[in-house]
Parts: C-alpha cells; sequence; structure tokens
C-alpha cells in the first residue's frame, strides 16, 4: 500500500532571499536605535564634559543683579558720599508713579530736578534744542577780534606768513618813494641824518 505523493525536494529561493534581506533590515534598524537611545542617554553627560561650568560666571552675575532690584539693601557708598540705600524694583515703581502725580519733573532725588526741556516739543523723531551761546560770550569774543585787529603790522603779518610793507618818508606803509631821475623805479627810503654836537663832524 502506497502513500500519498510527495511534493518535490526543490529549494524556495525566492522565499530564503525575503527571508534575508528582512533579517538584515531588523539588525540594521535595531542597531541604529541601539545607539540612539544610547547618544541620548549620554549627550547630558557628554556636554557637562565639554562644556560644563562656561555658564557659572553668566549664572552669578543674573543672580546678583536679580538680588539687586528684588532684594532691600544699603549700597556701598563711594569716598565722601553719603549713604544711600535701596528697595525692591516693585514698590519703588509704586514710588515713582506716586511722585509723579505731585512733581513730575523731580523723580529721581539722587538728581537735580528736569525742569529743562532738551528736545523740540514736536511728533515725529527727537530733535535737540539748539540754545544760542550767551550774549556776554559773544561780546567778549568781539572784543578781543576787534582788539587783536587793531594791533601793530608786524605781528599780524608775522601771524598770517605776510610780510609787513616797507614804510616811505611820510611814515605811513605804502609803496617806496619815487626818485625823480630814477625811471620812475621805486628807491628805499635814504637813512635819517643823526643830529651831531656843534664842532663834531658826522661820520
Amino acid at each position: 500500500m502506497s502513500g500519498p505523493p510527495r511534493n518535490p525536494d526543490r529549494l524556495n529561493t525566492m522565499g530564503v532571499v525575503v527571508i534575508g534581506i528582512c533579517s538584515a533590515v531588523l539588525v540594521y534598524v535595531t542597531i541604529v536605535a541601539l545607539e540612539a537611545f544610547y547618544v541620548n542617554d549620554t549627550s547630558e553627560v557628554q556636554t557637562m564634559a565639554d562644556y560644563g561650568g562656561q555658564d557659572i560666571t553668566a549664572k552669578g552675575h543674573k543672580a546678583d543683579e536679580m538680588r539687586n532690584i528684588t532684594e532691600a539693601a544699603s549700597n556701598s557708598p563711594a569716598p565722601g558720599a553719603p549713604q544711600t540705600y535701596r528697595i525692591p524694583i516693585d514698590q519703588a515703581m509704586k514710588l515713582v508713579v506716586e511722585t509723579a502725580k505731585t512733581d513730575p519733573s523731580h523723580l529721581i532725588p539722587a538728581l537735580p530736578k528736569s525742569d529743562k526741556a532738551t528736545i523740540q516739543p514736536i511728533f515725529g523723531r527727537p530733535k535737540l534744542i539748539v540754545t544760542a551761546p550767551p550774549a556776554a560770550a559773544a561780546g567778549t569774543d568781539a572784543g578781543s577780534g576787534a582788539a587783536a585787529g587793531s594791533g601793530s603790522g608786524a605781528p599780524a603779518a608775522a601771524a598770517t606768513g605776510t610780510t609787513a610793507a616797507p614804510m616811505n618818508s611820510t611814515g605811513s606803509p605804502g609803496a617806496l618813494d619815487r626818485v625823480p631821475g630814477s625811471g620812475g623805479k621805486a628807491m628805499p627810503n635814504p637813512p635819517t641824518p643823526r643830529p651831531t654836537a656843534p664842532g663834531a663832524h658826522a661820520p
């Protein structure tokens, strides 16, 4: 008695290839997932090892600044200055609002009153108010200029880099004297003879 016929012994190549590819993909995905988990788990430790402690100074400054505006204490006095104190910024803002209702020109007690405008009261970008110089200073400048202009000609000429004009026989600056018979050429002024005593000969 014979049994049922069996399938022929043939290797299923397509099935082997599909299972191999799926297994390789599964192994690759598993490796990538493990690496991602490891990197995520050790990133904080690595960052602390590489850059740890660099923000301590910034955090310390921020903590000091926050303490200065949130705590009431005494300020370090400068040499020769009176002792001052500070209060929390919330209370300071309330005091500024109350002071602005009574005297808005003196909101900072340590500074003088702000009762002089420095910008023009117009819409748009602020424009500074240009103040004219005092009249006394302008008069002093004009007087000094006139005094400088009424001085001798030699210092002014020396200051400006020019040569003073020669003096003629009349004693006034200008062109040299014209000597007759010289063809109209300007000749230097002759020297003034010195007076001599009676009986003495002039040199």
